[in-house]
């Protein structure tokens, strides 16, 4: 039994050789895809330019990249059953930057350089809105936005302290008054603090004859 044993192995080793050597002989007579052919195929199924084909360290493999206006692709090909597999991809198209918010601080400076209307300016808004004649202007900056107050006298009787908006021109309000009283009790404290009276000429003189 003994003797017929190592036969046996020797028998059995050879075939295992044999299996071997075919094996090697059909790996290396085996028609694998070439570059050309890889090329080929990549072009019929993705747009843009290969960038990169290299092969893999068995020769089993092409490894691609691929080059396009939005995107870029990997990927790997079989080259003995020439199919293409492990495919990723990356957008390489620019994100839109977003707008950022403006600041409070910017608002702020924007707002200080919007344009304010000239005295000037705010004096005939008054002329064209109650008419009369000028008397006093004051700016007032504490308001948001500020605003000019504007004294004018309507006739003899009557005038008026008008308020005006500083950055559109826009009338706020319009404040009469009698000529007679003080102007600093209508006026919110802008106009010239001296004190205007219209008195009647021949009733002054009458007063001083009955003094006499």
């Amino acid at each position: 039994m003994k003797k017929l044993i190592k036969p046996i192995l020797i028998v059995m080793m050879a075939i295992l050789l044999i299996a071997l050597i075919a094996i090697i002989y059909i790996r290396s007579t085996e028609q694998l895809m070439d570059k050309n052919s890889a090329k080929t195929l990549v072009s019929e199924r993705y747009k843009g330019d290969i960038s990169k084909l290299t092969q893999s360290k068995d020769n089993r493999l092409f490894y691609v990249e691929i080059k396009d206006k939005d995107k870029k692709y990997s990927l790997e090909i079989d080259r003995r059953k020439e199919t293409i597999k492990n495919v990723t991809s990356q957008s390489t198209s620019k994100q839109p930057t977003k707008q950022q918010p403006k600041t409070k601080q910017k608002a702020k400076k924007e707002n200080k350089n919007k344009s304010i209307i000239t005295e000037k300016r705010a004096k005939q808004i008054v002329m064209n809105e109650v008419g009369g004649t000028f008397v006093d202007i004051k700016k007032n900056d504490n308001s948001k936005p500020a605003t000019y107050t504007v004294t004018q006298h309507v006739d003899q009787d009557e005038g008026a302290v008008v308020s005006v908006n500083s950055l559109n021109g826009k009338v706020n309000s319009v404040s009469w008054f009698n000529i007679e009283q003080p102007q600093t009790d209508y006026n919110e404290g802008y106009a010239n603090k001296e004190q205007y009276y219209y008195e009647d000429d021949d009733d002054y003189d009458d007063d001083e004859v009955d003094d006499d």
